[in-house]
This record gives C-alpha cells, sequence and structure tokens, in this order.
C-alpha cells in the first residue's frame, strides 16, 4: 500500500484503516506500507502491518512540491524515494498494489514507479483508491486531461476503487472517464472506520458536566484549519460564561507551531475547553459529541455518518474545491449543515452551533442521509479476494 500526504494526512489515514480491516480479514496476509506521513510513527499497526518511511515532500502553491525535511534538491528527494518504492515492492513481491494518493500529485514519480511494476512484476495488480470526490468536474477534467491522468491511469490501473456511491456522485460520469477506465471503475461505498463499535470513553469526556452538550470542533490535518479555530475562540470569548457548552478542539498536526501555540494559550484561558494538537482517539471524541464540526475531510465525515452525529462544515476552498463539493453534497443528503467560508464570523459561526446543538434529535439529517452505505471496508476486503484468484463476487460497476 503506497499513499502520500503533501499536506494533510488524510490519504495515509485512510491507507491504515484499510490495511487494519484487510488485516483483520485476510489473516494469512502480510501488508506493507511505504508513506511519507512526518508522523506516521504515532499511529498503532495491527499484526501483519508494517511499514517505510519515505523522505518527506512539501506541497505549496500552485501544486509545486519541495523536499520537507532534508536540504537537498528535490530531485535527489525524488531519487531515493524511487530506489525505496522499487527496492520494497521488488523484495516484497505483492499480489496487489494499491494506491492512495491524487492522482494529479507527482504524476511523474507514480508513473515511473508503476512503470517499473508492470515491468518487473507483471502478475502484481494495481488498484488505486479514490475518495467520494476530488473536486469540481470541470477543474479535474482540464488538470487530469493536461497531465495525462486518463492515460496513465488506463495503461497502469487493473482497478479503480471509489470509496463512494455511485447515485450520489458518478465519478466517471462527472470526470468524463474514457469507457476504458469507467469500466474497472468500482463503487464500493463510505468507510466505517475499524472499532467504531468500541464504547470506551476517553478521560476528556469523564471530566465533563454530561449535562451540558460536548461539541468537538476539528480541522483534520490542521494545515488550513486555523480560520476556523480562531473564529470558534472568538465567539467564545465573546459569550465568556454564558456558553451553554462545553469544547473539545483538535487543531491537527500540520497546523503552524505558531499558530498552534496561539490557538491554545487562548483556549487555556476558557472554562470548559480541552484542547490537542492531535488525537488517536478522534473515534470516542465523535461517539460522545453532540455536535461535530469539521472542514470536509472525508475520514472525519464518515466518522460522522457512523454515528449518526448532528454535524455543521465549514470547508475549505482550496482548488480544486473537494472539501466544498463534499459538504455541498452531504448538505443536500441532509447529513450536515453547511457554513459557506465566505460567511464565517463568530457571530455566525454561534449562532449555527447553538441552533443545530439544541435542536431536535436527528433534525439535521433528512431520511436520505440515513441511507448512505458504509461497507466500503468489507466490500474491498472482498474485491482483494476476488484478484487474488478466490471466488468473485457482485460489485457495483461504473458501467455495466
Amino acid at each position: 500500500m503506497y499513499s502520500h500526504d503533501s499536506t494533510g494526512l488524510g490519504h495515509t489515514s485512510r491507507t491504515l484503516m484499510i490495511a487494519s480491516h484487510l488485516a483483520e480479514s485476510l489473516t494469512e496476509s502480510s501488508i506493507l506500507v511505504l508513506t511519507d506521513l512526518s508522523i506516521i510513527g504515532r499511529f498503532k499497526f495491527p499484526q501483519n502491518v508494517d511499514y517505510v518511511h519515505l523522505p518527506g515532500i512539501a506541497g505549496k502553491a500552485d501544486r509545486q512540491y519541495d523536499a520537507s525535511n532534508l536540504n537537498i534538491a528535490l530531485e535527489n528527494v525524488l531519487k531515493i524515494r524511487r530506489k525505496i518504492t522499487q527496492s520494497a515492492a521488488k523484495s516484497f513481491q505483492p499480489n496487489l498494489i494499491f494506491i492512495e494518493r491524487d492522482p494529479f500529485s507527482l504524476q511523474s514519480e507514480m508513473q515511473r514507479f508503476l512503470a517499473f511494476v508492470r515491468e518487473e512484476l507483471p502478475a502484481t495488480k494495481v488498484i488505486w483508491g479514490f475518495p467520494d470526490v476530488y473536486g469540481e468536474p470541470q477543474a479535474i477534467v482540464r488538470d487530469w486531461t493536461e497531465a495525462g491522468i486518463y492515460q496513465a491511469l488506463d495503461r497502469f490501473c487493473d482497478e479503480i476503487w471509489v470509496y463512494g456511491v455511485k447515485e450520489i456522485f458518478d465519478q466517471a460520469r462527472e470526470y468524463q472517464m474514457p469507457a476504458s477506465i469507467a469500466g474497472k471503475t468500482f463503487y464500493v461505498g463510505y468507510l466505517r472506520p475499524p472499532r467504531a463499535h468500541s464504547r470506551r470513553v476517553h478521560n476528556d469526556i469523564l471530566r465533563f458536566n454530561r449535562q451540558k452538550p460536548i461539541v468537538l470542533i476539528t480541522a483534520g490535518s490542521g494545515a488550513d484549519g486555523y480560520s476556523l479555530i480562531d473564529n470558534y475562540l472568538r465567539y467564545l470569548e465573546s459569550a465568556g460564561a454564558s456558553v451553554p457548552f462545553q469544547s473539545i478542539i483538535i487543531t491537527g498536526p500540520m497546523m503552524r507551531t505558531h499558530d498552534k501555540q496561539m490557538l491554545m494559550s487562548r483556549a487555556q484561558k476558557l472554562p470548559g475547553v480541552i484542547f490537542h494538537r492531535f488525537s488517536r482517539h478522534m473515534l470516542r471524541y465523535v461517539r460522545h459529541a453532540d455536535l461535530v464540526i469539521c472542514t470536509g475531510g472525508y475520514n472525519t465525515l464518515c466518522e460522522i455518518l457512523t454515528f449518526r452525529k448532528k454535524a455543521i462544515c465549514v470547508p475549505t476552498l482550496s482548488p480544486p474545491h473537494e472539501h466544498f463539493l463534499r459538504a455541498r453534497i452531504f448538505e443536500r443528503l441532509g447529513a450536515v449543515k453547511l457554513l459557506h467560508p465566505s460567511n464565517l464570523t463568530p457571530e455566525n459561526l454561534g449562532a449555527m452551533i447553538k441552533a443545530t446543538v439544541f435542536s431536535a434529535p436527528g433534525h439535521a439529517f433528512h431520511n436520505r442521509g440515513e441511507d448512505i452505505p458504509l461497507d466500503g471496508l468489507q466490500r474491498i476486503a472482498e474485491r482483494a479476494r476476488a484478484l487474488n484468484g478466490e471466488p468473485e463476487f457482485i460489485l457495483q460497476q461504473a458501467v455495466s
């Protein structure tokens, strides 16, 4: 499994989620994860899963990249990464190679790696995992056409797995995929996190007064989360002791240290507020929260759906607007309330929080939101078995 995160942690988090389920479902499997996520060591790995940490690459403006830690030229970092990934693939001899990254990011790196796989490991099946959306269709079609993404997907991938539902967002149609790609695209459904059944309560929750609602606000990786957390704290600061709920704030590990320290200093002065930069216990927080405020990341919205939580989404507007498109879709399904980032103020955010957290149970959800399938992990395991020569099963394809 090969994931890449230049500014966030969503791709690697999703990879580890899938790896954990596959390790439990395919008990005789061995899974090697290749990732450049800087905080990979903070995650817990299940039995039969290990990882190789690649030198990091930092994303810059206009989809440009640079070395994130090493003080050497980008081309030398890419050369090191290429030697590590090719050596790992050739030594590990995998039956399946699973790619979890934006096809548009460093496409030359992936094409060289996959060309190597086709030459050296011709029997290995290559799967590319896509989130439910990548961004606004017009921008995606333009970017993928100019960068030759469609040709690369057609040439190197045996299958594409979309962690979504065709009836909600049909990637094959919206992104104008050629028939050769659409024919090998499978919609597996959304991903319910492993261990979602656990009812363990985090100590932070035990410290709270359970007679008052708990609001969880999370900025995903935190790379673009400062404005959301800042406006939330400004609302709490202006409301003072009259705030009718308690707060758990998680900035995300990728937020700049200076920004995080400023926010933490302000949060520590407020009553009923718990502040973290990063937590491995997000599922416990979501389970026990009365309201979740997020930026529209895929993994967080799957957790919100899993526990049927009231939610407010304040998406980021970074091109190609993946989070904003997803938030609009989930609002249409009745699963979240959308606060447009251009309307983000302490007053607007506070008013929406109070209107939502004190609404009747289930009020934030339309019936359609309750029907979103969350069996993606099970269907991925079934497809992995099928690709490995085990009995076939039926999975919804882009074209019949």
